[in-house]
């Protein structure tokens, strides 16, 4: 068997990644996300604060919750929790590792993690997702006067490659025109967050009346709770309800 060609780590924003479309994992290619603007994302490369962290009492768990101002992320450690070790909340960190989901959530699990020290370390970063936006929506432009010569998407690589586009992201960028993305998870959080204000009598909200009063489903408010709990948004005072500090 030919040895496997590790995948280049693609740098994005958490937003990009929750808000686009999961594909899982089909024999031996890796599960991977079509984000909107058309990155086509297995193995990624994410920057962004600790807003909370947690080790299990036999060191096999642990996960740190990433926030970098457009979304967060649950980076998930497996047995390897060794490699949190000196990472504290508030610390800026640089993440590699491959998406993976798990009952509708989707997170990281991490190969690298990077505490970052050099402020200018983010300011190149941005800099960096700000070009590779300007180049996918230049390349985005003459993928969709392709596609209104043909929606067969092998014609499409055929006349991508005769027009000097990479014929797989061609390919991605069809596909993330035609992929229905699911609801922002912020705008979800926001929402579940006013209707555990609105109907809190003071013992908190009940679950399902919190999902039938945001107008989500029970999968979309479901890692929206579970992560509003994990980073100290809210807390349930007792089984069944939700309320927030």
């Amino acid at each position: 068997m030919p040895e496997k060609t590790r995948l280049t780590a693609v740098k994005a924003q958490l937003k990009q990644i929750m808000t686009g479309a999961y594909h899982a994992a089909e024999g031996f290619e890796p599960g991977y996300v079509i984000t909107r603007d058309g990155l086509r994302v297995s193995r990624a490369r994410v920057l962004g604060t600790v807003m909370n962290r947690f080790v299990s009492e036999d060191g096999q768990y642990g996960f740190l919750v990433l926030d970098d101002e457009s979304e967060t992320i649950r980076v998930k450690f497996f047995k390897n929790t060794k490699a949190m070790e000196g990472v504290e909340i508030g610390d800026l960190v640089d993440v590699i590792g491959k998406l993976r989901q798990y009952e509708g959530e989707l997170y990281v699990q991490p190969e690298i993690v990077r505490k970052v020290e050099n402020p200018n370390f983010l300011v190149l970063r941005l800099a960096e997702l700000a070009h590779q936006k300007r180049r996918i929506e230049s390349v985005r432009e003459r993928v969709k006067e392709l596609m209104k010569q043909t929606s067969d998407l092998e014609e499409v690589k055929k006349l991508a490659a005769a027009a000097g586009v990479s014929p797989e992201m061609a390919v991605t960028l069809a596909q993330s025109m035609d992929e229905q993305p699911p609801e922002d998870k912020r705008a979800v959080k926001e929402r579940v967050l006013a209707a555990i204000e609105r109907l809190d009598d003071g013992t908190g909200a009940e679950y399902g009346a919190v999902v039938k009063e945001a107008g989500v489903s029970e999968a979309q408010a479901e890692p929206v709770i579970n992560e509003l709990l994990e980073v100290g948004t809210c807390y349930e005072p007792r089984p069944g309800r939700v309320k927030k500090l």
